[in-house]
């Protein structure tokens, strides 16, 4: 019986250890992997000599309008920052998932940059795929996204919100109320959660909890009041009935 719970303890020991070094090699290649992303976030548009050593030749992104580019159209495309701009991106929030040799990496890009005197501010979700070579690593594919972010929102008259009260139909079965109150706009639907409205422009709104979509108020041809519910360009339109 000793040497059977000897025998479980020392593959109990066996199997902590393996689990212990697995860990601690997926470490190392997190270090390896954060300083080569950030070296080459520094170089971005000024440095093709390292950005082409740690591509491989089939290297692929889809950037944050969609495009997709190859490494040599990539590269390419690198021109100098005018004087009057100047852009530092931190890699931020890293998220690794490995198997074997290769390594994908998600992390935010936290951008800010100095333009013509003013200070911007913005983010970029990215994911690479990495394979080990030799001592080193080669990204794979890249692909990134602008996250969206809220605008500032702008005082409006009360006049004009109230033009833009009353109550709104999609069809039948979906019928909105907007309606003003305390110099706010408010959004309900089918009776639902009243949801305050934030002025982007005069006619333009926005929710708090939707980065990206808008609530725009026009008339049709008719002169009648339209609620455009507006995303990636496409939309959703309510007609005003009263």
């Amino acid at each position: 019986m000793k040497k059977i719970n000897l025998f479980l303890l020392s593959l109990g020991l066996f199997a902590f250890i393996n689990h212990a070094n697995a860990q601690n090699d997926s470490t190392t290649k997190a270090h390896q992997i954060l300083r080569l992303e950030q070296q080459l976030a520094d170089a971005l548009q000024i440095d093709t000599a390292l950005w082409s050593k740690y591509l491989d030749p089939t290297w692929h992104i889809v950037d944050e309008d969609g495009n997709g580019m190859f490494k040599k159209e990539f590269l390419t495309s690198f021109k100098p920052f005018p004087k009057s701009i100047a852009i530092h991106a931190e890699v931020t929030k890293p998220v690794f998932s490995f198997h074997g040799d290769v390594a994908v990496v998600q992390y935010v890009a936290d951008e800010y940059e100095t333009a013509y005197g003013q200070q911007v501010h913005t983010t970029y979700g990215t994911m690479d795929v990495w394979y080990r070579k030799g001592d080193s690593w080669r990204m794979l594919s890249m692909e990134d996204f602008e996250i969206p972010a809220l605008p500032p929102a702008v005082k409006v008259s009360d006049d004009i919100l109230k033009s833009y009260t009353g109550t709104y139909r999609l069809d039948d079965d979906h019928i909105a109320i907007v309606e003003l109150k305390d110099g706010n706009l408010n959004l309900q639907k089918n009776k639902g959660a009243i949801v305050p409205l934030h002025a982007e422009t005069y006619n333009v709104f926005f929710r708090k909890e939707d980065a990206r979509g808008r609530k725009l108020f026009v008339k049709d041809e008719n002169g009648q009041w339209q609620l455009r519910e507006r995303r990636n360009g496409q939309d959703l339109v309510w007609r005003r009935i009263n």
